[in-house]
């Protein structure tokens, strides 16, 4: 807030020194992680006429630390051509037991309408995760689920290790097991086998991560994974290709490298801004001495054209080598975030895939609530319609039964997004294939 004279002021300076950084309402964070984010620092110049944006820069880069559920940055008149920048934050609850609910299938809509509910089919757990152990941002996590699979982990991660906050290592351990597990694709769907009374699967995954920090946008990371994959003699019969050659056990080396460049105003929801993101992957399957080689290329374009209107183009690509993989190195189009909209009940495997996606957004709604909850002090919620076209192809060089390989899908509809407290998101969204079909769509995660 602007003491009196100070817009006046502020009006007239060509340039106005930063005396002094004052931080206050945070309870745990270090301040030394608030400054490394922020683009003022103590003795910086900065001129009258760019000090709003400035101020708004650095407001959004601390809420992109995910840490505060309110950030307030202004400034006030020192003296002598000199100014204290004001930063208030409002905390995060730091450790949230966030009870798992989710779906064993690839997204609610499967599960829904392909497994007719069934309740077998849901994963329960509890995971604590610790988003700023020491007020340093470490993250340390530890989960446990049952159901559906079986799964137990922790994890721990370090973003800076240094005095100049450039390097961070983490590493993870997990194990999970499960009575049923999808063993072949057939007719571009996945195809399933359960037993009441045997584990079909057993996985063991150990990793350990290096990542280099320059700058604000801008993250590389390094990432060497040990995997050890157990199936049954069931599953080796019904798909001797799921491990390679009918085996029932493999070891897996997997080396992947990751660059990001993050230049959106919001890393949760991104309206305006740029981001690329590139993965290169290299995996030894011991056993066999299967091997591939695969890069995926990310690319986010976000503008505003009108107040109120967001649009945005997503482009997303993948290739690898050999085509010629064991089944568990074959996922390709469909799963995760890497899916054309209206198409997902079908996957397309192969070894390599091409995405578009176009929207055009207009904000409905956009709100604080504020409560007298420690925590729960701001309960943000944003809506937005939506129209949106994506296309996308999937090359297989070895298709079975297939409709969807090496051709062209296209499709189109609308939604709403929904926007809330602790980057909870959902999309509700209606969309018609190039097949004629016609569905509604529920996601809990971003586009």
């Amino acid at each position: 807030m602007l003491p009196a004279g100070a817009a006046a002021q502020a009006s007239t300076d060509t340039c106005s020194i930063v005396a002094e950084i004052i931080i206050s309402g945070k309870r745990k964070t270090r301040d030394d992680v608030i400054l490394r984010e922020i683009n003022i620092q103590q003795f910086d110049c900065i001129a009258a006429k760019a000090l709003g944006s400035e101020l708004e820069i650095a407001r959004l880069r601390l809420l992109n630390l995910r840490l505060f559920n309110e950030v307030l940055v202004s400034w006030e008149a020192a003296g002598n051509d000199s100014l204290r920048l004001l930063i208030q934050v409002t905390d995060r609850f730091p450790v949230i037991p966030e009870a798992e609910f989710e779906f064993a299938d690839r997204n609610f809509n499967v599960w829904w309408t392909e497994q007719n509910r069934d309740l077998r089919r849901l994963n329960l757990g509890l995971t604590l995760n610790h988003t700023n152990f020491r007020g340093n941002r470490e993250q340390v996590g530890l989960t446990a689920e049952a159901g559906y699979t079986q799964k137990a982990g922790l994890s721990y991660s370090r973003p800076f290790i240094d005095k100049n906050k450039k390097h961070g290592i983490g590493a993870s351990v997990f194990g999970l097991q499960n009575k049923e597990i999808w063993y072949k694709t057939d007719s571009n769907k996945l195809r399933f086998y359960r037993s009441d009374h045997i584990f079909m699967q057993r996985r063991f995954e150990l990793s350990a991560w290096y990542t280099y920090r320059p700058a604000y946008a801008s993250t590389h990371r390094l990432q060497l994974t040990f995997q050890h994959f157990w199936i049954s003699d069931t599953i080796a019969q019904l798909n001797a290709d799921y491990l390679g050659e009918g085996r029932l056990q493999q070891d897996v080396v997997h080396l992947s490298y990751r660059f990001e460049y993050n230049g959106v105003d919001n890393w949760n929801y991104p309206l305006k801004g740029k981001r690329f993101i590139g993965v290169f992957d290299q995996r030894f399957a011991l056993s066999g001495q299967y091997w591939q080689s695969s890069l995926h290329l990310h690319y986010d374009h976000y503008i505003s054209p009108w107040n109120k209107w967001y649009a945005s183009m997503t482009l997303r690509g993948r290739g690898s080598v050999p085509q010629q993989q064991p089944y568990i190195f074959r996922q390709n189009l469909g799963y995760e975030y890497d899916y054309v909209r209206g198409y997902e009940y079908y996957v397309v495997d192969g070894s390599c895939f091409g995405i578009a996606r176009f929207n055009l957004k207009r904000e409905l709604l956009n709100v604080q609530i504020r409560l007298p909850i420690r925590y729960f002090e701001l309960i943000p919620i944003r809506i937005y319609s939506k129209v949106y076209a994506d296309a996308g192809t999937g090359y297989n060089k070895y298709p079975i039964n297939d409709r969807l390989y090496n051709r062209a899908l296209y499709s189109a509809g609308f939604g709403i997004d929904i926007i809330t407290l602790y980057d909870l998101k959902l999309r509700v969204e209606y969309t018609i294939n190039h097949l004629g079909e016609k569905g509604l769509y529920l996601h809990r995660n971003g586009e």
